[in-house]
C-alpha cells in the first residue's frame, strides 16, 4: 500500500528556521482573524467614544449659549422692571398734576361764580336789573 503524505514546506532539519505545518498555519490564521476582529471592535469602541465626546462638546456649547441667553433674559427683565416703575411714577405725577389742575379750575370757577352773584345782587339792589335763569337745553327751538 502506498500512502501519500502532504507536506506544505519542507526544510532540511539541520537548518535553523520555522517549520510551517497545516496546524501552525491554522493557528497563525486564527490569531490573525482574532486580532483583526479585536481591531474592528477596538475601532468601533473608539468611534463610539469619539461620537460621545463630540456629543458632550455640543451639549456643553449649547448649555453655555443657554446660560448666556438666560443672563440676557434676566438683564431684560431688570430693565423692564425699571421701565415699568418709571411709567408708574410718571403716571402718578401726571395724576397728581391733573388733580391739582382740577382743584385750581374748581377754585377759579367758584370765585367767578361768587363775583357774578355779587354783581347780580348789586345790580338788583341799585337798578331794575332782572336776573334770568339760564338753562341748558339740548333741543333746538323751532
Amino acid at each position: 500500500m502506498n500512502t501519500t503524505r502532504t507536506v506544505v514546506a519542507v526544510t532540511p532539519s539541520n537548518s535553523p528556521g520555522i517549520t510551517l505545518t497545516l496546524e501552525s498555519t491554522g493557528i497563525f490564521l486564527g490569531i490573525l482573524v482574532s486580532v483583526s476582529v479585536l481591531g474592528g471592535v477596538a475601532i468601533t469602541v473608539i468611534s463610539k467614544m469619539n461620537r460621545i465626546s463630540n456629543s458632550i462638546t455640543q451639549i456643553e456649547k449649547t448649555l453655555e449659549e443657554q446660560a448666556r441667553n438666560a443672563e440676557k433674559i434676566r438683564e431684560m427683565d431688570r430693565t423692564l422692571a425699571l421701565h415699568i416703575q418709571e411709567y408708574v411714577n410718571r403716571k402718578d405725577v401726571i395724576q397728581m398734576l391733573l388733580g391739582q389742575l382740577n382743584e385750581k379750575i374748581d377754585h377759579k370757577f367758584k370765585r367767578v361764580l361768587f363775583y357774578t352773584r355779587d354783581i347780580q345782587r348789586f345790580l338788583q339792589r341799585d337798578t331794575d336789573f332782572k336776573i334770568r335763569e339760564y338753562e341748558e337745553t339740548t333741543q333746538q327751538d323751532e
